[in-house]
């Protein structure tokens, strides 16, 4: 009924995973397992080629370092798939995605998100996070404009229409924002509150992961912003602007030079969503983080002084 697909460069966190899932799936399943410790794969290419091996109508695409913690948690995706309109499940979304290059994450509303987070790269306990904007709507679906990719769930005919994007995300990352995107086209994707998982790693936010945003943002300049929400031209600038800061934010930590930065200021800046105040006052930053930087400078990037 489900086949279960992992991109696997750990073999002791994938058995561990295979035993965890025997234990609480609850229906048939296969797993279409591809191996990817010599680094070989892609992402995307490694998703698209176990999709094609697989038998049930049910892909699940997981990654390999979480644990399932409810029990028959099967039975409850089969079911949320029993709507046709629905094409593509997750634990963790967004209802807004900005132009600005970001990650799926919404900076202006709560993101919808059904998870245990672990941590590696910090000393944090466990954090359960049972968010929604929504919360007085009783569904255990939740609509979203994309989704985190530590669970992506769809159906055959669904990925029949949407593969994932080989050729503009040839490596790890930006491949869950726009496999929603796509599949946002013709169907719901949704965060589901019935299913709980543990992840045991943060994720990694480096260049690699920013020019995947930058490509995203380019492949999609003409839809987005989108966002499942009736948000008006306002509440568009100030999601357009706030997440300029956090991009801006993210360039400096990674050590992007001064030339870089303008540039991604200037190429995200001039659309229907510009504003001259805004604009000036990211440019006098960039030139001051760059050249003069400060407690006070950096605080106004998003970013707390080491």
């Amino acid at each position: 009924m489900i086949s279960l697909i992992t991109c696997s460069r750990d073999q002791v966190s994938l058995a561990k995973l295979q035993k965890n899932v025997a234990d609480t799936i609850g229906v048939d399943y296969e797993w279409v397992v591809m191996d990817n410790r010599d680094g070989r794969y892609g992402i995307c290419e490694a998703y698209n080629l176990g999709a094609r091996k697989a038998s049930f109508s049910i892909l699940c695409f997981i990654h390999e370092d979480i644990l399932f913690e409810t029990v028959g948690w099967g039975h409850r995706l089969l079911a949320h798939f029993e709507n046709d309109q629905v094409g593509l499940v997750g634990v963790a979304g967004s209802a807004t995605k900005s132009l600005v290059p970001s990650s799926w994450a919404s900076f202006i509303h709560p993101s919808e998100m059904c998870l245990v987070q672990h941590f590696k790269s910090v000393v944090h306990s466990p954090e359960r996070i049972v968010r929604t904007s929504s919360a007085d709507d009783p569904s255990v679906l939740k609509p979203v404009v994309c989704l985190d990719g530590v669970f992506l769930s769809t159906r055959r005919i669904v990925f029949e229409k949407f593969r994932f994007d080989e050729e503009n995300l040839p490596a790890f990352h930006g491949y869950d924002i726009d496999y929603s995107l796509q599949v946002g086209q013709l169907y719901g994707v949704y965060v589901c509150f019935d299913i709980m998982i543990h992840h045991f790693s943060e994720g990694s936010f480096n260049r690699e992961w920013l020019d995947a945003c930058e490509s995203i943002s380019a492949k999609w300049a003409g839809h987005l912003p989108h966002s499942v929400l009736a948000l008006d031209h306002d509440k568009l600038v100030h999601q357009h602007w706030t997440a300029m800061r956090v991009f801006l934010g993210k360039m400096t930590t990674l050590g992007y030079s001064l030339p870089e930065m303008l540039g991604g200021l200037f190429r995200f800046s001039f659309n229907r969503y510009f504003h001259l105040r805004h604009f000036l006052h990211f440019l006098r930053l960039v030139f001051l983080v760059k050249i003069a930087p400060s407690d006070k400078i950096l605080y106004k990037l998003g970013i707390r002084p080491a």
